[in-house]
């Protein structure tokens, strides 16, 4: 899926470090599902690799909820 033409080149990086998983979940990615980038540290100006993850939209408004 990392590969497909219509996925952005971050995206198709972080589901390549990430194994195709969320980093949420652990259930991996499907053509399918919503995925979103995550800033770890919650900085949005924070865009280096080690602070972004690949998540499930549901699993990304997951995180907000628990973290507010």
């Amino acid at each position: 899926m990392g590969k497909h033409p219509e996925v952005n080149k971050k995206v198709a990086y972080l589901l390549n470090q990430q194994k195709g998983k969320c980093s949420n979940c652990g259930l991996r990615f499907s053509m399918e599902d919503l995925m979103e980038i995550h800033h770890i540290d919650k900085n949005h100006r924070n865009h280096k690799w080690e602070n972004l993850t690949l998540l499930h939209r549901h699993c990304h408004d997951e995180v907000h909820m628990t973290s507010a």
